[in-house]
């Protein structure tokens, strides 16, 4: 049987905002990593930890979740993702997800996580879930109510990150202008060459956010460029410096066994439709959009230098 064949999304780049208040800026890196409370995250399948509906998304049916906690947990992944190891960096638990928060009021010390899967910048057809000013609508109504107040959004850290649904969502209505690669073993230069364009413009933008925050000494926004962290671990089959190898980057643990079916597929009968590689931590990919706890692992030791910038940002904040 033809196997799914993997579907590279567009690699665009993430950012991370510090709310520390109006005075910042930028000094060198320290150690302690105590003033860093709490973790505010927006985007989609990349960052979502558990918001979509439980009925209606696959990232709730096995075999997601299958390593980190065992179980599926809502993450698009077999296990941690990029918003865990962001988290962890910070010496934090993952933020609660913001469907489930009111069942853990105790978790709210760490900040939520608003990211939806499936969701872009603007409305996608056929996705139900709150687009970006969607999410920042629902942190803006916890503020109003008081769940979090000026004091607890004092060094903060926002993650916001978006791979690419909305021209997915063209592509997908307008087919006829774009040429998808044929396997799974090369990358698709229109994709490539447009992520490129995207986080051109995307640098320029928050580059102009940083000069304009300038005149409090601060640069609070910092790009996480997933564009090139992908690029180098498929150049060079993982992160050698990391100890971490991939044979073929570019293949998928869990794929549906032909075109009609994907990862977690299964028929009336319960059969599954889909295969499963023997160890998900030989593959980057975990299904045919989404990096596996191992590649996600390798992403964020290659942002460990642009991720140590936030200390050094939030430290001067007095």
């Amino acid at each position: 049987m033809e196997r799914e064949m993997l579907f590279l999304p567009f690699l665009l780049c993430s950012f991370i905002c510090l709310l520390t208040g109006t005075n910042v800026g930028v000094e060198g890196l320290k150690d302690n990593h105590d003033h860093l409370k709490k973790l505010f995250v927006f985007g989609d399948s990349y960052a979502d930890t558990g918001n979509t509906n439980k009925t209606l998304s696959d990232a709730w049916k096995v075999p997601y979740g299958m390593t980190f906690p065992g179980k599926p947990d809502g993450r698009w992944c077999n296990g941690h993702i990029l918003t865990d190891y962001v988290a962890k960096f910070m010496s934090i638990r993952t933020p609660v997800a913001f469907r489930s928060w009111k069942n853990h009021p105790n978790k709210l010390k760490q900040g939520m996580n608003f990211a939806y899967g499936g969701t872009g910048v603007f409305d996608i057809p056929g996705v139900i879930y709150p687009n970006m000013t969607g999410q920042i609508d629902l942190f803006q109504q916890l503020v109003d109510q008081k769940v979090y107040n000026s004091s607890d959004l004092q060094d903060s850290v926002v993650l916001v990150t978006l791979s690419g649904n909305d021209y997915s969502a063209y592509v997908a209505e307008y087919p006829n202008n774009y040429t998808v690669a044929e396997n799974s073993s090369v990358c698709d230069k229109f994709d490539n060459t447009a992520a490129g364009y995207h986080n051109l413009l995307l640098k320029a933008a928050v580059d102009k956010l940083n000069l304009e925050a300038h005149k409090n000494d601060s640069q609070p926004f910092i790009l996480l460029d997933l564009f090139d962290s992908f690029t180098y671990v498929f150049n060079n089959k993982g992160v050698p410096s990391g100890n971490i190898t991939f044979e073929n980057p570019l293949e998928a643990c869990c794929l549906g066994i032909n075109q009609n079916y994907h990862c977690a597929s299964v028929d009336e009968n319960g059969t599954k439709l889909y295969t499963l590689c023997d160890d998900p931590k030989s593959t980057f990919f975990w299904d045919g959009a989404h990096p596996s706890q191992r590649g996600w692992r390798s992403i964020s030791f290659l942002l460990r230098d642009t991720l140590s910038k936030i200390h050094g940002i939030s430290r001067k904040r007095n």
